[in-house]
């Protein structure tokens, strides 16, 4: 069995896995660079609350920003994984930085499909597999920027929580004592089905962060968290043709997503001779 194929196994049988090693040590500073970068220039933060963490740093809409977010999304180790548990058809959810502080508090235990089955709660009836767990319709990943320990706040997950029925607010605490840490080294990839029990840990040191990157996907017939499209506009014409895909510019199952009835790939490669000719006239 292939390292790709243990996954996906994983991801259905207990709603996660650990795929470590999976970022280089060059690819996982590029990354931080671009972090460094995006807090030097002082771009807003984001969802700062009791929930998300007031201690906790967030960035969004990073595809507006360095080359480098376009090929984490993409990335060899992550993107096939997705697209074997949610079908090649998955869009990009939400994307972003999830940097624990220290003395962050534990963030409450959650799913990550809550927002799909608060707009479709008919989503909670969805089929079940023969492992028991229902059809995925989130994966989401945590890639570690640095060695995840309990004490820094590694992911909390509740093993086989995929197979049981959602969990309510109040349940929490409960949960939370049933939870184990993801440790892992840096540049690992932790996987976890939209369904699984799971909340960021508590950062109990004085003075350590714990630097991680969340690209969260689902499956192509839902509607995403954020809006790529609108956010990313005609920048994404440079951008890689699986990526232009996760970000909505793809018929998914059913013919969902089209323009006037075509393909929204046809549109976008207009876009693209468009803003190639742009720049041929710019040197000029």
């Amino acid at each position: 069995m292939t390292m790709h194929e243990h996954a996906i196994e994983a991801i259905n049988e207990h709603g996660f896995y650990i795929f470590e090693d999976a970022f280089d040590a060059d690819l996982c500073q590029e990354i931080l660079d671009e972090i460094d970068w995006l807090q030097s220039h002082g771009i807003p933060q984001s969802l700062v609350n009791d929930f998300h963490g007031h201690n906790t740093i967030r960035y969004y809409d990073v595809l507006n920003y360095g080359a480098v977010w376009q090929r984490v999304a993409t990335h060899p180790n992550l993107l096939p994984i997705v697209r074997s548990v949610l079908g090649r058809d998955c869009l990009l959810n939400t994307y972003g930085t999830s940097i624990i502080g220290p003395g962050e508090t534990a963030q409450p235990l959650h799913v990550d499909d809550g927002p799909f089955i608060g707009a479709a709660p008919a989503l909670r009836r969805r089929p079940r597999s023969q492992s028991g767990s229902r059809e995925s319709i989130v994966v989401n990943t945590m890639i570690a920027l640095c060695d995840f320990t309990e004490e820094i706040g590694a992911t909390r997950i509740v093993p086989d929580s995929n197979k049981l029925p959602y969990p309510k607010p109040h349940d929490s605490e409960m949960w939370y004592d049933k939870s184990i840490p993801a440790e892992m080294r840096k540049g690992s990839i932790l996987f976890f089905d939209g369904q699984c029990f799971h909340g960021g840990g508590a950062n109990t040191t004085d003075d350590q962060y714990r630097f991680a990157v969340s690209v969260d996907y689902c499956a192509g017939y839902l509607r995403t968290q954020e809006n790529f499209m609108l956010s990313i506009g005609a920048r994404a014409a440079d951008f890689a043709e699986d990526l232009q895909q996760l970000i909505g510019f793809k018929l998914s199952r059913g013919g969902l997503g089209h323009v006037y009835n075509h393909n929204p790939q046809g549109p976008m490669k207009r876009v693209a001779m468009r803003n190639a000719l742009q720049k041929f006239e710019n040197k000029g």
